[in-house]
């Protein structure tokens, strides 16, 4: 009886913290880096996959309910293989080989995680700002986000990596159907949507990569974000120029990420610079929230002041040491038996 109790106890602990899990959706213009474009030689900068290596060590601490890749507008996409395919192999096979023992040695990983090619990577398709998106017929993965939203009681919280047409028609279409509710329970995080520092100004600070390429979108979530419609945190920089600058130096220490699947993923996806390029990071390790930025430490209403990005990019590189042995217990644990 006795035994029975701890057990129960035991089941209810696990619950809880299942339940205190954040919920993630990602979005990333991800693609297989073998697919040649002019991109760092790559349809698409390889710098997400390091991203998501990282998101996938650190897997135990989150909820994830989808992942979208090739949420890009890069038109060698056209005709490029189905990505969900290569993601779902590459990721795939790496995460179900090391999390086993990330089990074994840490606990709470899902036994599986799956990916979804996104329903703009085909046609390119740029928000329309003119347009009313009433119907998600021929946007499965805006309607597979929807659906995640409306049955969930809790916050959804959408990484955003790149293009932000779809998490623009996901806004219009709560919008236009009058479900406005949904929007109260998710908030989108932003990984470099504008800067004053870095590639923007403090003149034009949207005058940046992800938002040059996707403007009217980006513009239409800035402006719903400051009209309170919705939450939307712009990290900035602060992953590139914060966790990514700050980060110890040279193969020595990231060899030591090859003995596992997904640390050798990690450690290959982007190495640059002497070390590894996985900025969009900055955004789940904000979310986190106690690795020296948090979600307190950026406003909600889209705006990014040149002084908070500052700081803040202060704080990461201060943290990023930190955030790489953390990475690194991790991928060692994958394989310690």
């Amino acid at each position: 009886m006795k035994n029975l109790s701890i057990l129960a106890l035991i089941l209810l602990y696990t619950l809880k913290l299942s339940a205190q899990k954040p919920k993630v959706w990602i979005y990333s213009d991800m693609s297989d880096k073998t697919l040649q474009g002019t991109d760092h030689g790559t349809v698409n900068d390889p710098d997400d996959i390091s991203a998501m290596a990282g998101y996938l060590l650190m897997a135990n601490m989150f909820d994830t309910k989808g992942i979208v890749i090739t949420s890009t507008h890069r038109k060698e996409h056209a005709t490029s293989p189905d990505q969900a395919d290569w993601a779902n192999t590459f990721f795939g096979n790496a995460y179900r080989a090391d999390v086993v023992n990330l089990n074994k040695n840490i606990g709470g990983y899902p036994a599986d995680i799956r990916f979804t090619q996104s329903c703009i990577k085909k046609s390119s398709e740029r928000y329309d700002a003119k347009k009313t998106y009433g119907s998600l017929k021929n946007y499965n993965t805006v309607a597979s986000l929807f659906k995640v939203v409306d049955k969930s009681k809790e916050m959804v919280n959408v990484l955003c990596w790149g293009s932000l047409t779809e998490p623009a028609i996901f806004v219009n279409h709560c919008l236009a159907t009058g479900r406005t509710d949904l929007l109260q329970k998710v908030r989108f995080i932003a990984h470099w949507t504008n800067s004053s520092w870095h590639q923007g100004s403090m003149e034009h600070p949207e005058n940046v990569a992800n938002c040059r390429e996707d403007a009217a979108a980006c513009a239409y979530m800035k402006l719903m974000a400051l009209n309170g419609t919705i939450q939307y945190y712009e990290c900035g920089a602060i992953g590139q120029h914060g966790i990514v600058s700050g980060s110890p130096k040279g193969s020595t220490y990231y060899d030591q990420f090859k003995t596992s699947a997904l640390g050798k993923i990690f450690a290959e996806g982007k190495y640059a610079f002497n070390c590894v390029d996985h900025s969009d990071a900055a955004s789940y390790w904000v979310l986190l929230g106690n690795w020296g930025v948090s979600l307190n430490d950026i406003t909600s209403n889209g705006t990014n002041f040149p002084a908070v990005e500052q700081q803040n990019e202060k704080q990461f590189e201060a943290w990023s040491k930190q955030i790489h042995d953390e990475l690194l217990r991790r991928s060692q644990a994958a394989v310690n038996n």
